[in-house]
């Protein structure tokens, strides 16, 4: 497969990448019911899972967990997808998650900063991945079994058309709607997101650049659980393979990240 055939072969995996496994109660980790600031420099406490923007090449094992890894180094975390540098593209999604009823009754105001760790270039094949995302999410597991939030997407495939793109996530246009556009690069970069349930009201900011977003709901899983659940996410795909018998290993930096519950 060409890596410029991305797009064509693997849309259907990424229109459904933000909230993907991230369900069972069974499988994660929760904080006890409080409102207030969440906060860390580092992403310890947080849970790492396979996402769905995934490929593996004919021959090649399907992707597993081993393929994804988060790394807490007190001043910031690395998120890893593609481990061992297989033939496959691999999701790694990163999550804090609070269990609490109360949570569709307040206002959530989160945020993190994040930086590739290397240069997105058409000249080395092993500088690259596919995307970072993210976004904020609370589950309905005991009313209308419907997840609610917003998400974002940052192309960072040199080889993409829409390289450099920001994205909201939508449920329309095969999930993505483009926003606004950041050259990729090493620095820093911050996300801010504003959700207010009870208002139907969502905004994203991108290095303070943003606005309103929508506010989305998304049928889930029957194995889903009952409880209700919110979820601040962090997410980076590596990049399809093409041609070649293995893939680069992508990954990116993240740190000081906030989820403040107000009523």
């Amino acid at each position: 497969m060409d890596r410029r055939r991305f797009l064509a072969t693997s849309a259907a995996a990424l229109g459904g990448a933000m909230t993907t496994g991230v369900g069972p109660a069974r499988a994660q980790t929760s904080d006890p019911a409080s409102a207030g600031l969440l906060s860390g420099t580092d992403l310890s406490g947080w849970t790492t899972v396979v996402g769905d923007g995934i490929f593996a090449k004919p021959g090649h094992p399907a992707v597993s967990a081993s393929d994804v890894l988060t790394r807490d180094l007190g001043t910031h975390s690395e998120l890893v997808a593609n481990v061992y540098e297989r033939g496959i593209m691999a999701h790694n999604i990163a999550f804090k998650r609070v269990i609490d009823d109360s949570l569709f009754a307040e206002t959530h105001r989160c945020s993190y900063e994040f930086r590739l760790t290397s240069l997105p270039t058409i000249a080395d094949f092993r500088a690259n991945g596919q995307t970072v995302e993210g976004g904020f999410f609370i589950w309905d597991g005991g009313g209308t079994r419907r997840d609610y939030g917003i998400g974002f997407q940052w192309v960072i495939n040199p080889w993409d058309p829409n390289f450099g793109a920001i994205r909201r996530w939508s449920m329309a246009n095969s999930g993505w709607q483009p926003s606004s556009f950041a050259e990729p690069d090493l620095d820093w970069h911050r996300v801010d997101m504003t959700v207010e349930p009870r208002r139907n009201k969502a905004a994203i900011a991108f290095d303070g650049i943003g606005g309103h977003t929508i506010y989305t709901r998304r049928k889930k899983p029957d194995y889903w659980g009952t409880e209700t659940a919110g979820r601040l996410q962090v997410e980076t795909i590596s990049l399809d393979p093409g041609p070649s018998n293995t893939g680069p290993a992508n990954t990116i930096e993240v740190r000081n990240w906030a989820w403040e519950r107000s009523s």
